[in-house]
């Protein structure tokens, strides 16, 4: 049993690994094409991971969950976002009494909308999660998994295809793509708990999935037309609807592809180390690529290498936090301790 579940978590950790990585080449120039696709595949596979490792047993009620979620998964929000505006301030060079910018600042804190909290704009993640892990255990209380269903795909498809909030968002935490994303972290919860029983156990029909699901994800990252014919906003209803099945297609096959990858690996000890860590990766490789800027970017070799540049930033960003993992270990182990 101890070395199941250690092997479990091998490739969990390799799954994150493999995933902030690509968080992070689509945080660089690397080119539209992926970038737009790292929209579309990371964010399901951390929500399904998320579900997966849920264990609503733990908590002994309502608030407790509610308090444990907001600790676990607010306080890093807090410290990276405090972390975030300091370094912000001193390098913009943001004068002391800008109190305009300082009160944009601490709205962005709160109200947390994906791509406005400009000081780091990957943080929306962190509340949107915790959301997320709240509505779940609401909607599992009604003890039916059919029902539950019955309303976790509606209220997920509903908000892309009535609003397209997937790159638009509009509420306060982000709670319209966490809608969408529940629908991955449920799948997550109720694959752990066997709920789906599932009876593929033909390895050639798994291996034709695989290669389908790693041929759909690798011709939207390098066909462009792919990608915009298949996710264009579009105000016809019907072709919202198929948007939607697109995105679902999209995120599950990125999931499947991820998780078998991951699996194959097995072992692999940078990507784990990244993986186990991938919170502190994720809080501060934004950080990171700002100071790169002052002193890659302007070099006349990378002018018209925006690839290269892109995947030097990301080892650059990789080396560099893993080399100071340990001291925010050491000075903040009741927040980074535990992944």
């Amino acid at each position: 049993m101890e070395n199941n579940t250690k092997k479990r978590e091998n490739w969990a950790d390799i799954a994150k690994g493999i995933c902030i990585i690509f968080v992070m080449l689509g945080h660089t120039s690397i080119g539209k094409a992926i970038t737009s696709y790292t929209y579309v595949f990371n964010m399901p596979v951390f929500f399904f991971l998320a579900g997966y490792f849920l264990n609503l047993k733990k908590y002994k009620n309502d608030l407790d969950l509610v308090i444990t979620s907001m600790k676990k998964i607010l306080v890093p929000y807090t410290i990276f976002s405090l972390i975030s505006i300091i370094f912000y301030k001193f390098y913009f060079n943001m004068p002391l009494y800008d109190y305009a910018t300082i009160l944009n600042m601490i709205k962005m804190f709160f109200i947390a909308t994906r791509n406005q909290i400009f000081y780091n704009i990957p943080l929306w993640f962190l509340p949107t999660l915790c959301f997320t892990q709240i509505l779940f255990y609401y909607i599992k209380k009604i003890k039916h998994k059919y029902i539950e269903w019955l309303l976790i795909i509606p209220i997920g498809a509903y908000f892309i295809i009535k609003w397209d909030t997937l790159y638009n968002p509009r509420l306060f935490w982000t709670i319209d793509n966490g809608c969408f994303y529940l629908i991955f972290f449920a799948l997550g919860y109720y694959i752990k708990q066997n709920w789906f029983n599932w009876k593929l156990k033909s390895k050639w029909l798994l291996t034709i999935v695989f290669l389908i699901s790693l041929a759909v994800n690798t011709l939207t990252i390098f066909n462009q037309a792919l990608f915009n014919s298949l996710f264009k906003n579009n105000i016809v209803l019907n072709y919202k609807i198929l948007y939607f099945l697109s995105l679902l297609i999209l995120a599950l096959s990125g999931i499947y592809v991820t998780i078998k990858i991951s699996k194959i690996i097995n072992k692999n000890k940078i990507l784990e180390y990244i993986g186990k860590n991938s919170l502190i990766y994720f809080g501060l490789h934004v950080l990171i690529f700002w100071l790169l800027d002052r002193i890659i970017k302007p070099m006349e070799f990378f002018q018209n290498k925006l690839i290269l540049m892109s995947i030097l930033y990301t080892i650059i960003t990789l080396i560099i936090i893993s080399l100071i993992i340990p001291k925010i270990k050491k000075i903040l182990p009741q927040v980074f301790g535990k992944n």
